[in-house]
């Protein structure tokens, strides 16, 4: 860190002043934002003050100084912002007087008494009891207001006033009178309405039931009903023709008789099974067809998204 100065050309509102470029910045910062303030300075020259406000804001961010300040403030004043010029000479006096650079300070003191009585100002008027109340012009916030007027640049300018559990208020004012002052008032800000209250928690969709086991039950149930049922069939077709040994058409001895009872008895145990498997398994398969429980994948399949299927992705989405 060491001073260094470079002998500019900081043009102002009436003519050329030569001034001293102090720096306390590192070597390589204070290098970039001279090379940034002598292009800017060119561009002053060239009446580009347009292209030339970048440029001074790089080099007075790069490395402060009061000669940077006074040319852009008047580059401001050039291009019609005659508040913000305003603000800015009175920031590059203050700058000059801590550098003790009495030139820039005197020239800056200078433009400030010529352009202050063309300015437009605005007097902002709070109501009682809003200390917490933020005032901002043009989205810049108005800090430690003294109650003095504020210069405003021509044109259209927002007004923003909040507060912590108040209604935001706003206006917008136009500066066009020359030196005019404008008073406005901003009224007490109602109460800011409740929140909303917030939504009722949504319980998570509870999975369907899983019928799969039972269905799974019945349906062997009905298997080895028929199964039961077929045996039957198959013992009462026996039973039946081991009677004709004893019976010459419908006449039969007793042991005749006794065997076709039983082949009988068999025989409706085995129509009762039968049917009685057939429809348990038709309601078993019947159920697990319909099963509202879901297996993983099908349950992600139904959300949507990402998911890995062997060794490549499938993104799926459902609107």
């Amino acid at each position: 860190m060491r001073p260094s100065a470079a002998a500019l050309l900081c043009l102002g509102l009436f003519g050329g002043l030569a001034v001293e470029r102090v720096t306390w910045a590192s070597e390589d910062d204070a290098s970039h934002a001279d090379a940034l303030f002598r292009h800017a300075v060119e561009l002053m020259k060239a009446d580009h003050c347009s292209d030339a406000v970048p440029e001074f804001l790089k080099s007075q961010k790069l490395d402060a100084s009061s000669a940077t300040l006074l040319n852009l403030g008047t580059c401001y004043a050039r291009l019609g912002r005659k508040a913000t010029a305003f603000k800015t000479y009175r920031e590059a006096a203050r700058s000059a007087q801590a550098e003790k650079n009495d030139e820039v300070r005197e020239r800056a003191l200078q433009a400030m008494a010529l352009l202050g009585p063309t300015l437009t100002k605005l007097q902002i008027v709070t109501p009682p009891g809003t200390s917490a109340l933020a005032v901002r012009i043009n989205g810049e916030l108005v800090e430690n207001y003294d109650g003095l007027p504020i210069p405003l640049d021509p044109g259209e300018s927002l007004i923003e006033a909040a507060a912590p559990g108040r209604e935001p208020w706003r206006r917008s004012i136009t500066a066009d009178d020359l030196g005019a002052t404008l008073v406005l008032q901003i009224p007490e800000l109602p109460p800011a309405p409740p929140p909303p209250p917030a939504p009722a928690p949504v319980a998570a969709p509870r999975p369907g039931m899983d019928w799969r086991v039972p269905a799974a039950i019945i349906t062997g149930t009905g298997l080895s009903a028929l199964v039961v049922g077929a045996v039957f069939g198959v013992s009462a077709q026996h039973t039946y023709d081991d009677s004709l040994q004893h019976c010459a058409g419908n006449a039969c001895t007793q042991a005749g008789i006794d065997l076709r009872d039983s082949a009988r008895s068999k025989a409706r145990v085995s129509s009762w099974m039968i049917g009685l498997g057939a429809v348990a398994t038709t309601g078993g398969v019947v159920l697990w067809l319909i099963n509202p429980g879901s297996s993983p994948a099908r349950s992600e399949s139904a959300r949507g998204g990402l998911r890995a299927t062997g060794t490549w992705l499938m993104v799926e989405v459902r609107r």
